[in-house]
């Protein structure tokens, strides 16, 4: 064969397809992790490298004049593999937040658009006729006036987006509930998260905007050059996926269970007493001092259930378990300060290390501690130490 079949621009898409049918079938062979969640990433990944090949078709003349000529429903069968790839991340995400999600026939509504597509094909031929479907594939303008095909694009982007920020919110909102419950949350690793929901995220709204810059005005250079970035954005991202789960151990990593959804619906009414006697406890033991401290230890030290000891402290502290016990460790930290400035008035001695007084009153994180301190504070440990030696120097 004499003809160029591939142009440059396709190189990034061939990665993508490859890439991901690989890595999609090492999900469903290891035995590592959640298996569900292995699952959900698999036909996630499998759906981008799908979607990545129904786009180099759209785009390659010679790919429909080699291949296409004589199998024109593959042109238009392919593009169900968005109503795939949007639920599948959004479920992998929560599969891996609760460790006891387990998909149930609820959750089959998000699959909704994905069974309605041969009823959306078949809409697409009827409009279409013989003779529109073959001209489709190489007239964009025919098929793009289509407003059956007008639809499928903009649910396309809708889904994308739409369940990207959905999984954001579904980041954020476990991000508080481990607050709830642990005073610590920095060694629970959500970095895995973070890039794949964020990277697909940007690149699924960079595509969005593609669209809409073609749509609503003449400029189809534009929207070609920034759905060409897109493509390349999306290898190096797949490429850099791969390569970070080849480099951990911790496919498909389970992070720790918020509480129990299970557990008894919060009383009406909070005893005020229990306040007092988590107040005493704290400062009486200093409690605090210990930097992985869970609401559970607590509870048991206390013989106050955890559910009630939550509820008393969102709803009559008015803040979560995190902040609650990093108030005292900011309250520890300015004794350590204010103590070692009085201590040595007047004698010039060296400034306190802020890593000696973050361990010292609890902190095993430099930026909770410095957080946590300016927000009780409205000033950094440093500038407090700085003030109030200030304050300590004798008048001359």
């Amino acid at each position: 064969m004499d003809k160029l079949v591939f142009s440059f621009n396709d190189v990034p898409v061939i990665l993508i397809i490859f890439q991901s049918l690989l890595f999609a079938i090492l999900l469903l062979i290891v035995k590592v992790g959640k298996r569900q969640a292995n699952i959900f990433l698999a036909f996630f990944l499998l759906a981008i490298g799908l979607d990545a090949l129904d786009a180099m078709i759209y785009w390659s003349p010679s790919i429909k004049h080699v291949y296409l000529s004589d199998h024109i429903h593959i042109f238009y069968c392919l593009k169900f593999s968005v109503y795939l790839a949007a639920p599948t991340l959004y479920f992998y995400v929560k599969s891996l937040l609760y460790a006891d999600y387990v998909f149930s026939r609820k959750d089959v509504v998000h699959f909704i658009p994905l069974f309605l597509f041969p009823v959306m094909i078949a809409a697409l031929y009827a409009s279409l006729g013989e003779e529109g479907r073959e001209l489709g594939i190489t007239q964009f303008g025919l098929l793009y006036g289509n407003p059956v095909y007008q639809v499928h694009l903009w649910v396309r982007n809708i889904l994308y987006v739409g369940y990207g920020v959905a999984c954001l919110i579904l980041l954020l909102r476990y991000k508080e509930e481990l607050k709830q419950r642990y005073s610590n949350i920095e060694k629970i690793d959500m970095f895995w998260l973070m890039m794949l929901v964020g990277g697909f995220l940007m690149i699924w709204v960079w595509v969005f905007i593609s669209y809409l810059i073609t749509l609503f005005s003449s400029s189809m250079w534009l929207g070609n050059v920034i759905g060409i970035s897109g493509n390349i954005f999306n290898a190096i991202f797949v490429n850099a996926l791969v390569v970070y789960s080849m480099a951990h151990v911790t496919i498909g990593y389970v992070l720790q269970p918020v509480e129990d959804k299970t557990e008894v619906k919060e009383p009406e009414s909070i005893d005020p007493g229990i306040m007092d006697k988590l107040n005493h406890i704290m400062l009486e033991r200093e409690l605090f001092l210990d930097p992985d401290l869970t609401l559970e230890q607590l509870a048991e030290i206390t013989g106050i259930s955890a559910r009630k000891i939550s509820s008393a402290i969102n709803r009559t502290g008015k803040q979560n378990f995190f902040d609650y016990i990093n108030n005292f460790r900011v309250k520890k930290a300015v004794d350590i300060l204010t103590n070692s400035i009085a201590q040595n008035a007047g004698k010039g001695s060296a400034k306190l290390s802020m890593l000696d007084v973050m361990a010292d009153a609890g902190f095993n994180s430099k930026s909770t501690f410095y957080r946590a301190f300016k927000k009780m504070t409205n000033m950094t440990p440093t500038e407090y130490q700085d003030q109030a030696a200030r304050a300590a120097k004798p008048a001359p």
